[in-house]
């Protein structure tokens, strides 16, 4: 059973590379540009004097290791995009599940990213004085969690678009700036004013990507992270879960 699952992996490996390495390239000078002025704006910020609750190389790895895993900190299937077409009732025509399905996919695209750019960035950190080791290993289990919760997450959007009969175009604009802000991954919980921090990270998209990354750079303790992280798994992943088998039946693609 194992091996249908790596075989479709395997499938969105050659899908995303078909084209040649060279194909990747505007992908990763997308995330260097992505990665280069936050790390100034962040450096900017603390020589300034303003009183952040985060050191400097705190803030810099924080971003650092957001663009290294950018793909896992608010993860993105593309699932709202195949309903449009077709794509996703063909997942239903295949001998696996389709939960199964689409998260082997998207694990396989990640793999030439993590390959190309995360592994050679890691590795070149050091070089730019970036304190790139994780604060604690409960590090580990924070990212399964986040990555998790990001799967529930696409499957419940996924559903409104199926509720929405296929307006998928803006509830990923809607999703994409919900998520990115209130994630934590842009603008870390310990930097936000008006003291939003203390209720913002036990929010349900606040376990995702921010919820690994505090727990990474130290500026946030495992048992103020996990739990939280485990509780919001089982809440979404049960409302993910439920609310696709009553949704499924009112799929409409295009053309049909």
């Amino acid at each position: 059973m194992v091996r249908k699952y790596i075989a479709t992996a395997n499938m969105a490996v050659q899908e995303k590379t078909g084209g040649g390495i060279l194909y990747l390239l505007p992908d990763i000078v997308m995330k260097v540009i992505y990665l280069v002025p936050l790390m100034f704006i962040w450096k900017t910020l603390t020589e300034s004097g303003y009183q952040v609750e985060m050191s400097v190389s705190q803030l810099l790895s924080y971003t650092y290791v957001n663009a290294l895993l950018t793909d896992m900190m608010t993860v993105n299937t593309y699932l709202t995009a195949w309903n449009y077409d077709t794509r996703s009732a063909e997942m239903f025509t295949r001998p696996l599940p389709v939960f199964g399905q689409v998260i082997s996919r998207t694990l396989g695209k990640w793999g030439p990213m993590l390959l190309l750019f995360s592994l050679p960035m890691f590795l070149a950190a050091p070089l730019l004085g970036i304190r790139i080791l994780p604060g604690t290993l409960w590090a580990i289990p924070s990212l399964v969690l986040s990555v998790s919760l990001g799967f529930a997450f696409e499957f419940v959007f996924f559903c409104v678009t199926i509720r929405l009969r296929n307006v998928s175009w803006p509830v990923y604009v809607i999703r994409k700036a919900v998520v990115s802000f209130f994630s934590g991954t842009v603008i870390p919980f310990q930097i936000l004013p008006f003291g939003l921090e203390r209720w913002i990270r036990y929010q349900p998209f606040g376990s995702m990507g921010g919820a690994f990354l505090s727990l990474y750079v130290g500026s946030a303790k495992a048992w103020e992270v996990i739990p939280v992280q485990i509780f919001w798994n089982l809440v979404m992943w049960a409302w993910a879960v439920v609310w696709f088998r009553r949704s499924r039946e009112r799929m409409v693609s295009f053309g049909g």
